[in-house]
């Protein structure tokens, strides 16, 4: 409750009111009502007696008789906003939410500027099933207070309902970075912070984290790619295995679900274009995670060997099927003792764990016969990112390449290119992912 003031209204009556008011906020709701009737007894239609007479009613558990008192109040200070709002408070809490709506509209004609009169109102026509309109007062309320997290986690869960995870995600994570930070997931925070763009507090979290967590390797790795601080040439073992390992159960779901990975597809175009039709391959799927990959070489595989750090993602592969062999190694080492053992190599969203691209090349051309192919994915550097004839160590965590330097690292290691193909390999953040889509063959 609050002071107030009514103009020309008898100074006693005004004392008296305050003295309620004082009361009913302290529990003393006896003395309160008393005075609220004693003042009502003199004065029948004193808007301020009727008003907060109406609330007690209300709390006391008369309620038509305390929406009656409240609404009566309304009428004769048609411009008080919060009186407004109080009655569609009431009605909501007696579930009569297109009577709240209309009484929260009434507090917005009277002062459209206050942003919780607006998430008031979104909230009240939700109830009712008007998700257009609750989304357009949440956005306002947004508009009004952008730091309003009532609001913005709203707007998150009704995107969410409708299935755009993408404008869900951006409501949620503005809402999980507004303070008080301190007791909130690192790991999570440092996930928002990049996905709203804001590097330098991701950097920040990561860093905090590194000092809680000096052995975390997820904290190092993530805050070298937000920092660009002793960028390492690869993801480390660690790295991928906690990582991977701790997403295996809802990977399939988030990565294709909510990110359009098209790593498989793309895998599909690289055997048209090395002409698999009707022939048969010992194949290896580098990083085969949760094992995307195998239905689509399956017809043109002979043998088909999975290689991955992740133990979890590995049992994902495993109940889908479609593998000879699964193994849980790192798969230069892996490649390097197999040789001249595959026909075709393939490497779906692998490579983006790898910055320099020269030891796993030579790999590749290790464990490749005469005349074998080499097809994978690789996001590509933008002009922005200042290293375009390289790689760079993207704030995502995933690393990105230079075409010349792909082309260079495939000579190197002998392989020859046959086609480099841009591609989208997924959407991040509301925005494509581009990259390309390489067929190579060992000479």
């Amino acid at each position: 409750m609050q002071s107030f003031s009514q103009g020309g209204a008898d100074a006693a009556s005004l004392q008296l009111l305050q003295q309620a008011i004082s009361f009913h906020t302290s529990g003393d709701l006896a003395r309160a009502e008393r005075i609220y009737r004693e003042v009502l007894a003199q004065d029948p239609v004193h808007p301020i007696a009727l008003h907060y007479l109406g609330i007690f009613l209300h709390q006391n558990g008369q309620h038509d008789e305390g929406v009656q008192s409240i609404r009566l109040s309304c009428a004769l200070q048609p411009d008080n906003a919060a009186w407004h709002n109080d009655l569609g408070n009431v009605l909501f809490a007696l579930r009569e939410f297109e009577e709240a709506s209309e009484a929260y509209q009434a507090s917005l004609d009277a002062d459209p500027h206050d942003h919780v009169v607006w998430n008031n109102l979104g909230s009240s026509q939700l109830q009712h099933n008007d998700s257009e309109g609750a989304i357009a007062s949440f956005k306002q309320a947004v508009a009004l207070s952008p730091e309003f997290g009532p609001a913005l986690i709203h707007l998150g869960n009704i995107y969410d309902a409708a299935g755009d995870k993408m404008t869900s995600s951006h409501y949620q994570c503005r809402a999980f970075v507004l303070p008080p930070l301190e007791e909130k997931s690192k790991e999570m925070l440092g996930i928002s912070f990049y996905f709203l763009g804001r590097l330098q507090e991701a950097a920040d979290i990561y860093r905090d984290w590194m000092e809680d967590e000096p052995d975390n390797p997820i904290a190092a790795h993530m805050y070298a790619a937000c920092s660009q601080i002793e960028v390492p040439g690869r993801a480390s073992d660690s790295y991928l295995e906690k990582h991977f390992d701790r997403y295996a159960e809802t990977f399939n779901a988030n990565l294709v679900g909510s990110l359009g990975y098209r790593g498989p597809q793309l895998m599909a175009q690289g055997l048209d274009i090395i002409g698999a039709a009707g022939k048969q391959y010992d194949v290896l799927d580098l990083g085969c995670g949760t094992g995307l990959c195998a239905p689509i070489v399956a017809a043109h595989a002979r043998s088909l060997t999975g290689v991955d750090l992740s133990g979890k993602m590995l049992d994902q592969a495993r109940a889908r099927g479609g593998y000879d062999r699964l193994i849980k190694q790192e798969i230069t080492d892996f490649m390097a003792a197999e040789p001249q053992a595959f026909d075709l190599v393939l490497a779906a969203d692998t490579m983006i764990y790898f910055g320099g691209l020269d030891k796993v090349f030579h790999a590749v051309a290790t464990a490749l016969r005469s005349a074998g192919h080499f097809m994978f994915t690789v996001e590509a550097v933008t002009q922005e990112a200042g290293q375009v004839d390289g790689f760079q160590l993207h704030p995502s965590g995933r690393y990105r390449h230079g075409t010349d330097y792909v082309m260079r690292c495939l000579a190197d290691a002998g392989l020859s290119l046959v086609s480099m193909t841009e591609a989208t390999l997924r959407e991040e953040i509301r925005q494509p992912v581009k990259g390309m889509l390489v067929v190579a063959k060992k000479t």
